[in-house]
């Protein structure tokens, strides 16, 4: 099978925006209202069989990236038969992995003995304790998750499942960190990824203001160095990727690139997006039951999503942390400017000696 490019990576909705959970700050919720089809039905076979088979004729490593809405929506079966198609058509020469991001409510040992079996990575998204996560993470009840979340946790450690944890930073969040970031240590969970909430796409409401992230940056920061000094590092993504960038590599997250990437976000129905951040009717690629890759890369060249993508703020020329910062996700970004610049003005500053004695320790090994 001849391929035409070495790696690709397909984000995959397998229930749209449906979700278990009724979040107040949920973006991908508020994209699927801002379009004409809204929430999808979930994925049929059909879909899921030409995601493989195309994504597989394209290139030789394949990461298959599992993501909503709620994905388990779709049921444990659903992804037992995806993964059994995959290890169907997929040759010698090809490697495959596999991610799943989950409010973990619907998971069970079922659930976790087939991430373990099948090298799943999940990423679990947990406002960093039960109270706190409970602020904003909801059903349609109002009714919090927190300690169901907690539970399953508490699972996936047991059954050996690799997990991380994904944190919405928010106002109340980033006024807690320290709580946050205890309790997760001390509940042996060295793996973070902290977002900075977005906010909606057709409303003036925000749920972090600039200058709650940037004093949660350098708290964050004094916490993480401290667990680094002590000999216990933990991962946080923010981090880890600003002193891969200090000694040389660039950053593996899309948002500190300062320019998009080539991305594929397939909706329920096959429909393919740039962005999970731009599943809008005015930047649909294509279907992958239709069209070729060539054919979506065609369409997002014309839509100039990655051209027009690079950050081109004028106040960023001039300053000193331009190649750190790189203006942030172009969704944070609007005429006024990168609405978190502040922030990192206050952040960078104040622990770029400190990223710079752990980047030199890291040449060092």
């Amino acid at each position: 099978m001849e391929t035409q490019r070495l790696q690709l990576t397909m984000m995959i909705k397998p229930a749209s925006a449906a979700c278990n959970l009724a979040c107040d700050y949920c973006f991908y919720l508020d994209t699927a209202h801002h379009r004409t089809m809204g929430v999808l039905p979930l994925m049929k076979n059909e879909v899921a069989d030409a995601i493989i088979r195309k994504s597989l004729a394209e290139a030789k490593h394949c990461s298959f990236v599992f993501q909503g809405g709620e994905p388990t929506l779709a049921g444990l079966g659903f992804f037992e038969r995806f993964v059994e198609q995959v290890a169907l058509l997929k040759s010698e020469d090809h490697t495959v992995s596999y991610a799943f991001q989950t409010n973990g409510l619907k998971l069970d040992t079922a659930w976790a003995r087939f991430y373990k079996q099948h090298g799943f990575i999940d990423g679990v998204s947990f406002d960093g304790s039960p109270r706190l996560h409970d602020l904003h993470r909801f059903d349609s009840q109002r009714r919090g998750s927190g300690r169901s979340v907690a539970a399953t946790i508490a699972l996936l450690k047991e059954e050996g499942v690799q997990f991380n944890v994904l944190s919405v930073v928010t106002d109340e969040l980033a006024q807690n960190i320290r709580q946050a970031y205890t309790y997760l240590v001390n509940h042996e969970v060295y793996y973070h990824q902290y977002i900075a909430c977005m906010d909606p796409l057709q409303d003036e409401k925000s749920y972090l203001s600039p200058q709650a992230y940037g004093r949660f940056l350098k708290e964050l920061f004094d916490l993480w160095f401290a667990s680094w000094q002590q000999g216990k590092p933990v991962s946080i993504r923010f981090f880890d990727n600003l002193v891969g960038m200090l000694v040389g590599y660039p950053p593996e997250s899309c948002d500190m690139g300062g320019v998009c990437s080539a991305n594929y976000v397939v909706e329920s129905n096959g429909n393919i997006y740039p962005c999970d951040f731009y599943c809008t009717d005015d930047q649909l690629l294509g279907s992958i039951v239709t069209n070729s890759f060539a054919e979506l890369d065609a369409k997002r060249t014309e839509l100039r999503f990655i051209e027009d993508s690079p950050n081109r703020i004028d106040d960023c020329a001039a300053c000193p942390w331009r190649l750190l910062c790189r203006g942030g996700c172009k969704r944070y970004r609007n005429e006024t400017g990168y609405k978190y610049c502040s922030s990192m003005q206050e952040f960078f500053p104040y622990a770029i000696q400190r990223l710079e004695m752990v980047a030199r320790s890291v040449q060092k090994q």
